[in-house]
């Protein structure tokens, strides 16, 4: 056979590293990670992060760590050239992030790269410059002890990966995303991130609990749980959610195993079952949780991300994060149980053994955050169905009366209802009522939800609501990087529907007035929820003043689980079927199902 003939050929080493950046440089945020991990495994106590345009112009990690010999530096850039391990001994124990040698020449390979480092004992260091995995230069330069890794130009000479690169504030989120793991994971190191040349985090080193509060904000923190649990030389600490304490997505769910931050469909799915029916479809719970394990009873090298990773017990390790969640969840005050009977009432259970006022207030303020969700003798106050003159905490009234319009269109559809009728409700979610052909049951949260859509658009319609209800004591709240951005971005139509919301500095924002239909004591967290839900629910045809109303409305409207008067239920339902569109929810979910005679009588053999 000819060579002519051959049609298996090695490839260039150049286009091998190029096709090999396929798979560990996705984009922007991949190579972050990668010199991030290089920066921890250097013993870096200070990394600092610079980024322009998304990570397309600039990506920089510069850290203090032990650095490399001029000899070493070039070494680096070759492919499966690691120092991380020797033998299949230590592919077996990996104790470092980075171990196969494979990022730095995948990097080199698609964008223009400088490399500044020094170690401690040397007296000069070292600069390198790679141009597209070319042959680089090399040569002595002064520098601080540690590393500089520039990459410029992200994609330049892959013009068809470049081009599927999203926008800028979409990489930036990508960044943040990832840069985010690595504080909560290493709270011993001192991190700084500049995003085209505005500082962002700027964190020292502290614990693990201080590092959280500053990540994920003071809030949210406020509404965690301390875990700490270990059995057989695994260890379980970190924090989860209250049960009420939950978002729309999975965003702010980290799991990190011996310092790696790790994604695990079976732990993910032990924490949640953990906390079982506490917590409704559509919730996700808030957790950061470390687990520690001897490195020999994991197998990371199982994906070229090393995000995913393989258990010796996973079994065990199941059901021992399932049990150490569920025990913090079930502990005393955090999850209360309701007589429904009147001497074992939650409120008589409070007084008998508080020994004082101010306990008193304190376990009712506790206890009334669940009675809602849980409890079996939550009431809805009426008011929440019904429109009401907007008054300030200190009781004046507005004078205005511009929550007239708030009132309920002029009826559109006929509601099937007539006369005298009475309600059910099936498991504090659903109301149940006869109609003449049968049965109609109706999602009462999604229904109150459509009522408050319509009338906030309505309003909208007049040039917003105009002056919400202002706060006797106006609320500071620190908001976390990526939700000041998406409150930046719905700012305006905020302050249309009766928010009055001021930027105080940095993050910071200053709530002084709210909706009139805002429960009291609701307000940050109301505002939280509508920027969670604005940033994940996937409503693409909705302009931005849409699609804060929806938010607004599923956030405001009565929850699954809250047991409703026959008056509430009854003012619903008059609500609903005064809406234009009252059989759907703004996101297209049904509102009601009906159940003909016919069908029931199908059911029972009544008629075939």
């Amino acid at each position: 056979m000819t060579a002519k003939s051959n049609k298996i050929q090695i490839l260039p080493e150049n286009l091998a590293n190029k096709i090999a950046a396929g798979e560990v440089v996705e984009r922007p945020a991949s190579v972050v990670k990668e010199l991030i991990e290089n920066a921890i495994d250097a013993e870096a106590t200070a990394i600092r992060i610079f980024i322009e345009e998304g990570g397309k112009k600039l990506i920089q990690v510069i850290d203090n760590g032990i650095g490399m010999s001029e000899e070493d530096l070039p070494l680096a850039f070759e492919r499966h050239a690691t120092s991380k391990i020797r033998s299949q001994d230590d592919l077996d124990r990996i104790e470092t992030l980075g171990f196969r040698g494979e990022a730095l020449p995948s990097i080199a390979s698609v964008s223009q790269v400088e490399v500044k480092t020094r170690r401690a004992e040397d007296k000069m260091g070292t600069i390198f410059i790679l141009n597209g995995g070319k042959e680089g230069r090399i040569k002595k330069t002064a520098a601080n002890v540690g590393t500089s890794v520039s990459i410029r130009n992200l994609f330049f000479n892959t013009p068809a990966r470049r081009q599927f690169l999203r926008s800028v504030n979409a990489e930036v989120q990508q960044i943040l995303n990832v840069v985010k793991r690595f504080f909560l994971a290493y709270p011993n190191i001192a991190f700084e991130l500049t995003i085209d040349g505005r500082e962002i985090y700027n964190l020292k080193q502290s614990d693990v609990g201080e590092r959280v509060k500053e990540v994920l904000g003071a809030s949210i923190f406020r509404g965690l749980l301390k875990v700490s649990a270990s059995l057989g030389g695994i260890e379980l600490h970190g924090f989860v959610s209250r049960p009420d304490v939950v978002r729309k997505s999975r965003g702010m769910q980290f799991l990190f195993l011996n310092g790696r931050p790790i994604q695990d469909r079976a732990l993910n799915h032990a924490i949640y079952q953990a906390y079982g029916n506490l917590i409704g479809s559509g919730e996700y719970p808030i957790y950061c949780l470390y687990l520690e394990m001897d490195a020999g009873l994991v197998d990371v090298n199982v994906h070229p991300t090393k995000m995913e990773v393989r258990f010796s017990n996973e079994r065990s390790i199941y059901y021992f994060v399932i049990s150490s969640v569920r025990k913090v969840l079930s502990d005393e005050g955090v999850i209360p149980e309701f007589s429904t009977t009147p001497e074992g009432s939650a409120l008589k259970q409070v007084i008998d053994k508080a020994d004082e006022p101010r306990q008193i207030i304190k376990e009712m303020r506790h206890k009334k955050r669940y009675m809602g969700r849980y409890g079996a003798g939550a009431q809805l106050s009426l008011t929440y169905f019904e429109a009401e003159t907007p008054s300030d905490q200190s009781g004046k009234t507005d004078k205005n009366d511009t929550q007239n319009e708030m009132l309920p269109p002029s009826p559109g559809t006929q509601s099937p209802f007539a006369g005298d009728v009475q309600f059910w409700q099936l498991h504090n979610r659903y109301i149940i009522s006869e109609i003449k052909s049968g049965m109609v049951i109706i999602d009462q949260h999604v229904a109150h939800e459509r009522i408050i859509f319509e009338r906030i658009l309505k309003v909208l319609q007049k040039e917003g609501l105009g002056a919400g209800q202002k706060l006797l004591f106006p609320q500071k709240l620190t908001l976390n990087y990526d939700d000041f951005m998406v409150f930046k971005e719905i700012h305006e139509v905020l302050n249309k529907i009766g928010f009055s919301i001021k930027v105080f500095s940095g993050t910071t924002i200053v709530i002084e007035a709210m909706p009139a239909d805002v429960k009291v004591g609701r307000e940050s967290q109301i505002l939280l929820d509508i920027i969670d839900y604005y940033r994940n629910e996937p409503l693409h045809d909705f302009d931005h003043l849409h699609k804060v109303a929806a938010a607004y409305a599923c956030k405001n409207a009565v929850k699954s689980g809250e047991k409703l008067t026959q008056a509430e239920m009854q003012n619903l339902v008059d609500q609903l079927f005064a809406c234009e569109t009252p059989f759907f929810c703004p996101h297209g979910r049904p509102v009601i199902v009906t159940i003909d005679l016919e069908e029931l009588d199908r059911k029972f053999k009544r008629i075939t």
